[in-house]
């Protein structure tokens, strides 16, 4: 199982890196990281996470995956709350950022690929679970601390049901308890389109962290802000998990994802309000290359305690 860690680490890390090197080529431009997001998040995603569904069955996994739902809503909630504790005294440009990088993790293009070579269809279906409950959160209150007003629940909403992703998770739970099958040639391509996940999250990833400036990265609030992403949540999430018995899958999920580094949304919604961008750039940089070292050790944990 260590090698197996180690072959993903060491996979995820040279596909970063080549993300840098094509953004520092020019290979990689703003529009092209914007077409590269959509077509993960519109396309390859929700072939994901269709698949994720086929690939289960049964009321057992349906219990599960309502217990994630209840998990993310719980985790979200406690990451909002350190956030407001810890950096509340700070100013708006700063606090604002810290705070939504305290709730707010990469579960998608990191968490996804850790995920799904890690805990396989069945971690990823539970993922999907999870990410309804932080989706819905994240373009609320998320939102709400760049603008300083509450965000329209109702948009959000509204948005929330209407995302590709949201509808493969639709049309993949009737799947599941329908028993449908798809035929093979859909079911290839589908799969062909699924498998591109892992390198184009990654890559994204690296052309993200391409345009970080390496001053201030020695800076006590960044690596205190790592700690509170990287360890205090997840400890808190298994914690929580164990104290209540829930069931291995779903604790492997929410402690993994609650132990992602911070989304790279983060920098980008800092720009577009103004916000202290370095600062924002700094915590998903430093925070993304230290979970290189803190993804692993929280899953030979998970496999210590099971």
């Amino acid at each position: 199982m260590i090698s197996k860690l180690l072959e993903l680490e060491a996979v995820l890390l040279l596909l970063a890196l080549l993300g840098v090197f094509l953004r520092r080529c020019g290979l990689i431009n703003d529009s092209g990281r914007s077409f590269l997001t959509d077509l993960v998040t519109d396309v390859i995603l929700p072939c994901n996470i269709f698949l994720s569904f086929l690939s289960t069955s049964g009321g057992e996994t349906l219990s599960s995956s309502l217990l994630t739902v209840g998990m993310s809503a719980v985790t979200m909630i406690t990451a909002a709350l350190v956030g407001r504790l810890l950096y509340r005294g700070r100013v708006h440009e700063q606090s604002a950022v810290f705070q939504y990088a305290t709730t707010n993790s990469n579960a998608i293009f990191i968490g996804l690929p850790v995920i799904q070579s890690l805990l396989g269809a069945d971690g990823v279906l539970q993922l999907s679970m999870y990410m309804i409950f932080m989706r819905l959160f994240i373009w609320t209150y998320g939102l709400s601390l760049y603008t300083g007003l509450r965000s329209d629940k109702g948009a959000a909403i509204r948005k929330l049901v209407a995302q590709p992703a949201m509808i493969a998770a639709y049309l993949g739970l009737a799947a599941m308890l329908f028993e449908l099958r798809l035929p093979v040639f859909v079911h290839t391509v589908l799969s062909d389109l699924s498998g591109c996940l892992m390198a184009l999250s990654m890559l994204l990833v690296g052309s993200v962290l391409a345009d970080i400036h390496p001053r201030g990265i020695l800076r006590s609030d960044i690596w205190g802000f790592a700690a509170v992403r990287l360890v205090l949540l997840p400890a808190l999430v298994l914690l929580l998990c164990r104290l209540l018995r829930i069931p291995y899958i779903v604790t492997a999920t929410c402690t993994l994802i609650s132990g992602m580094p911070a989304a790279s949304l983060t920098a980008v919604l800092a720009g577009r309000y103004e916000l202290d961008t370095e600062t924002a750039s700094l915590l998903v940089a430093l925070s993304t290359v230290l979970s290189v070292v803190t993804i692993p050790v929280w899953y030979l944990i998970l496999q210590v305690l099971t």
